[in-house]
């Protein structure tokens, strides 16, 4: 569900596995395009979509039968997105969120938003990690985890996405990797800033220092381990996330942006 960046980067994985994959777009025209010409109109730009990898703009078409549903629409746009498409969606079928960050109006996770619309018993997972889309469909070596309260299910997730290109680790803690996926974006957010008003390294290397430290104590608040907020989900250094940050990060670059449009 959802044919952005990461929607199409899922999808591209599953598809090249060989396993029957569609994405649900917003448009017909989107549909098309990736059905004849393996391309999307707007994300990926340069990039060809494997052939296997179908669209449709029609619920009904692809959530009734789904064995798992990839969620990747935006986090704000989710809560009604879902109450869009929740009649199509079977009780049983898992779920799998690769959104993040936060809900504005109730402060929910995706989790929160997920069980509000579809119900407490739904089967959830939750992926997060240091994984750009384009690197992803390109095929360049990326790590993230995949969270359950059902282990099992992370297993099963995790042996269906991972390739030799594509690692999934697994993990009960999904709080924690929540918290590493929502709050990593707001740190990018102010090291683009830093970067935008030129105030230098060492700025923004305190910036994203102090950050990863708030992290790690928003994520006791909430009960999430140590050990996960300092994994693939968060960081451990806040030198790494700088670095990353100033050179692929669209919070980043956008931000940058912003930031020398205000000066």
């Amino acid at each position: 569900m959802g044919g952005g960046n990461f929607g199409l980067a899922m999808g591209s994985i599953c598809a090249r596995k060989g396993i029957p994959t569609i994405v649900l777009v917003r448009s017909d025209d989107i549909a098309n395009e990736i059905n004849t010409q393996h391309s999307h109109p707007r994300y990926m730009q340069g990039i060809k979509l494997p052939s296997r990898l179908r669209a449709t703009s029609k619920p009904e078409e692809c959530l009734p039968d789904a064995t798992y549903i990839i969620h990747a629409v935006p986090c704000q746009y989710s809560r009604s997105f879902l109450e869009g498409v929740k009649d199509h969606i079977p009780t049983g079928t898992p779920i799998l969120s690769v959104s993040k960050g936060i809900e504005t109006t109730s402060l929910g996770f995706m989790a929160d938003i997920i069980r509000e619309v579809l119900g407490k018993d739904r089967p959830l997972a939750f992926l997060s990690g240091p994984s750009f889309a384009r690197e992803i469909i390109e095929e360049v070596a990326t790590a993230v985890v995949i969270a359950s309260d059902d282990l099992d299910l992370a297993r099963d997730l995790a042996n269906l996405l991972s390739d030799d290109q594509f690692k999934c680790f697994t993990s009960q803690d999904v709080i924690g990797v929540e918290i590493g996926g929502a709050v990593k974006n707001v740190i990018a957010l102010g090291a683009g800033m830093c970067e935008g008003l030129g105030l230098g390294t060492n700025a923004m290397s305190g910036l994203v220092t102090r950050g990863c430290n708030e992290m790690r104590r928003v994520g006791l608040t909430f009960g999430a381990r140590p050990s996960t907020i300092a994994g693939l989900s968060g960081t451990s250094n806040g030198g790494t996330i700088a670095t990353r940050v100033i050179d692929a990060s669209r919070e980043t670059r956008f931000f940058s942006q912003v930031a020398l449009t205000t000066c």
